[in-house]
């Protein structure tokens, strides 16, 4: 079998490539592959994104997805990736490859009237091309200390498909933004199954996610229910929400993900002030995933060596990237039960390391 690597016109998020399983020039299996940035906490790592991975059925079974992946995790790393994340058809299949889940998208459906603690303001403008450099200033400031946030560069994810964008400016500075999709449906002579999507929601402070909120209300009449999208990326919005009781909620396992260099990804994590060190193993057939390391973090710096130490805690590399990342938030009790985890001593420090974080992506990549 033979891997093919072939170099595809640039895609909204960075250099994309094709990819091919082949035996005797026949293709087996194809993929896509692109090299770009996501956020990790307060900085930005090297990421591979995985898709469009499809095997004709006669040709499943053969190993050709696996060859497709171990190619290109080794191309990644050799590049400077530091991470690799993709949409899965089965969990169970690519946990196979050292990916877990790392993100899911979370819908928050509400009543419009239950927005009434804030006034009915209208004080956002419409979205056009002039203002594309504030939305990506908003975006920018609002992704630091969300993980896997992609880049943005246009505005194609701000217009079209039924979508409209409205800015909120504090003064003159701005501040938020809300990306929203109304759907109805007419029933003799009025509309019924009136439901407002936000599809996006973005905001720097806790001001303009009100005006959001505000600007939202205007909906009511219009639209019964309103639906947030992406809810665990916007934890801020379901805090802000007062009427509990009429929200409901739904869970889609969304993103697995799996790291490829953990010395990078150590380096690269924002560490607490207080002082603390920890040896951690990470265990893994890709060589920059899997070792030994040693971390002392304290007062904004970091230390990261490698280390033949006994390590404090051992792990999988997809438990490791879920702690990693903070879809886990985990202590050592809570770390006995998730797969992939031996402690062989105390590990507070390591814990204490890695608090939740929101994580997600607005776009399906």
């Amino acid at each position: 079998m033979e891997i093919i690597i072939k170099n595809r016109a640039p895609s909204v998020y960075g250099e994309a490539l094709s990819v091919a399983a082949a035996d005797g020039g026949k293709e087996l299996s194809t993929g896509i592959f692109t090299l770009t940035e996501t956020q990790y906490g307060k900085n930005k790592i090297k990421t591979l994104l995985a898709g469009g991975i499809e095997t004709p059925v006669i040709h499943r079974r053969g190993g050709c997805v696996r060859e497709m992946l171990s190619k290109m995790h080794a191309y990644g790393a050799e590049n400077g990736c530091v991470l690799a994340l993709l949409h899965p058809f089965s969990f169970a299949f690519y946990r196979k490859f050292g990916y877990e889940r790392a993100a899911d998208h979370i819908i928050a459906g509400f009543p419009t009237a239950v927005l009434d603690f804030v006034p009915r303001v209208c004080e956002l403008v419409p979205y056009d091309e002039s203002k594309l450099p504030d939305m990506l200033k908003i975006y920018e400031s609002f992704g630091k200390g969300r993980n896997l946030l992609l880049p943005r560069t246009d505005g194609s994810f701000y217009a079209g498909g039924g979508r409209q964008t409205y800015i909120y400016y504090d003064g003159d500075e701005p501040s938020g933004y809300v990306v929203i999709a109304g759907s109805k449906s007419m029933y003799v002579n009025h509309y019924t199954d009136t439901v407002l999507t936000v599809k996006e929601l973005a905001y720097i402070s806790p001001k303009a996610l009100k005006a959001i909120f505000s600007f939202l209300r205007m909906f009511e009449g219009e639209y019964d229910r309103i639906e947030l999208y992406d809810c665990g990326l916007c934890r801020e919005a379901e805090m802000m929400l007062k009427h509990h009781m009429h929200t409901d909620y739904r869970t889609v396992p969304d993103i697995m993900g799996r790291v490829l260099n953990t010395k990078k990804l150590l380096e690269a994590h924002d560490y607490p002030d207080e002082p603390g060190e920890f040896t951690v193993c990470v265990k893994d057939e890709v060589p920059t995933a899997g070792g030994t390391y040693r971390v002392s973090y304290g007062g904004g710096k970091r230390e990261v060596s490698a280390t033949d130490n006994e390590p404090d805690i051992t792990l999988s590399v997809g438990a490791f990237t879920q702690i990693a990342l903070g879809f886990r938030a985990l202590d050592m009790n809570g770390a006995a039960y998730l797969d992939g985890v031996m402690m062989h001593k105390e590990c507070g420090d390591f814990f204490r390391a890695f608090p939740p974080v929101p994580c997600g992506v607005f776009e399906h990549f």
